[in-house]
């Protein structure tokens, strides 16, 4: 089955990007280098791009700055199938890729005081998973819990570290109409959202690369009286593959330099 096609009617979600802290950078930092052509190809959209201050901090004489450079992308062709499939009713984004680049100013290895990689790509770390989370709470996602923890092998050469999360989606109710003033109820209920996010130091800079997709279809039959003789059967599926959209992110995550 294509992994866009959409039976009976859906449900979208409203998942925001990655991104960084407070600050407006002062300099400009190179934006990461993503797979933009197989994303294109695949129906994604850039959505949104921010350069921000993620560590200013000083050591001695030396102020350390962390400066992060974020594009957001959305799959554009999946969610106006959504908006078709749902009368306009939903509108929200289905599934969603970020990817953020970090320049150091001076070089992590050059740090006074004994301060190393090791030491600021920790925080960068802790950084990026506090960020990622808020996002998924302030896109009205539910429950989301850090899950697991591993490894993420990249293009560029390194082994990523890998955080794995979990949070729901209420699906709302919604109506249909029928004729004669009738509609037909669909009751809404909680889908599982999935989400990975990782982090790696490549050469003298560090990358963010993560997203986050539905973890399960959603398939339902109902029936519904609208007269004495006349029984409406409903049945709704919403043709969602999760497995293939974790395929999907995870490339654009491994591709991203």
């Amino acid at each position: 089955m294509d992994r866009r096609t959409l039976l009976g009617t859906t449900a979208g979600l409203g998942l925001a990007g990655l991104a960084g802290c407070s600050t407006l950078a002062k300099a400009s930092v190179s934006p990461p280098n993503v797979p933009t052509e197989a994303m294109e190809d695949a129906g994604w959209e850039q959505t949104d791009s921010s350069e921000r201050t993620l560590i200013e901090q000083s050591y001695g004489p030396v102020t350390f700055t962390a400066k992060g450079y974020t594009t957001t992308h959305t799959d554009a062709t999946l969610n106006e199938r959504i908006q078709e499939s749902t009368l306009g009713r939903v509108t929200g984004r289905l599934a969603l890729f970020s990817a953020t680049r970090i320049d150091f100013s001076p070089d992590v290895g050059n740090l006074p005081g004994g301060v190393g990689r090791e030491e600021v790509l920790n925080e960068v770390e802790a950084s990026a998973r506090e960020q990622f989370r808020n996002r998924l709470t302030d896109a009205g996602l539910s429950n989301v819990e850090r899950i697991g923890t591993g490894s993420f092998d990249v293009a560029t050469g390194e082994s990523a570290s890998l955080t794995e999360y979990e949070a729901t989606y209420d699906v709302p109710t919604f109506e249909f109409p029928l004729e004669n003033d009738t509609t037909v109820t669909i009751d809404g209920d909680s889908l599982t959202v999935r989400g990975d996010l990782a982090v790696w130091h490549h050469g003298d800079y560090a990358l963010v690369a993560g997203g986050a997709w539905v973890g399960e279809n959603f398939a339902r039959s109902m029936s519904q009286d609208v007269s004495d003789a006349i029984t409406v059967s409903v049945d709704i599926n919403l043709g969602l593959e999760p497995e293939t959209y974790r395929e999907e992110v995870h490339g654009f995550m491994r591709q991203t330099e």
